[in-house]
């Protein structure tokens, strides 16, 4: 897992790039976005109602769905 492996795996599924390395969906249960780091990446999942979540991996610890898949690193019940 690498950092343009990630930022393919975004685009793929609807993210658009808004900096460097950051990636932001919005629909209508809120905006994820994706911040690539040099090692790891950052989650920052702020649904509407609720207490941004984030979450952050290194590379190393992750595998990538298939594009079209959702991207299960935040649990649902928090």
């Amino acid at each position: 897992m690498n950092a343009d492996m990630i930022a393919a795996w975004a685009v793929e599924n609807g993210f658009l790039r808004v900096g460097l390395s950051n990636y932001r969906r919005h629909d209508d249960a809120g905006v994820i976005t994706i911040e690539i780091k040099r090692l790891s990446y950052l989650l920052i999942d702020e649904r509407q109602g609720s207490r941004p979540r984030l979450l952050s991996r290194l590379f190393k610890d992750v595998s990538l769905p298939r594009a079209g898949e959702s991207l299960q690193v935040l649990p649902l019940n928090q």
